[in-house]
């Protein structure tokens, strides 16, 4: 493009069927390591982030939690519908049932397991 930027859609491990496994922590790591990689293989030396929905969380835990000198490469973050997943949750007809299986699955040990 004639102003130099180009556009990079990451498939990180949360994306589609990996949606409710994983973390805000996991999905910074993976954006750090894209960048990484475009700053030291394609010559990325500043970029933009668009998230949309749980993406507006990433980016902002990204610029908070990230590395500083990635993060220092970061110019530009649009937060396109944002959400709070957590207050989302808050909404659902069954949250405190839920809430309750999720503290036995954590008093279990079964860290592991995911949610029904």
């Amino acid at each position: 493009h004639e102003l130099g930027w180009r556009l990079v859609q990451p498939l990180m491990s949360s994306s589609y069927t990996g949606f409710g496994n994983g973390s805000l922590e996991r999905d910074s790591e993976e954006l750090q390591h894209l960048l990484a990689y475009l700053s030291e293989h394609r010559s990325g030396e500043q970029f933009g982030l668009v998230g949309h929905s749980t993406g507006c969380q990433n980016a902002i835990h990204l610029l908070k939690h990230g590395s500083s000198d990635l993060v220092s490469k970061i110019k530009v973050v649009a937060l396109q519908a944002p959400v709070s997943d957590r207050e989302g949750a808050m909404l659902e007809p069954k949250y405190a049932q839920n809430l309750e299986t999720a503290r036995q699955i954590v008093a279990s040990s079964s860290n592991e397991e995911m949610m029904p």
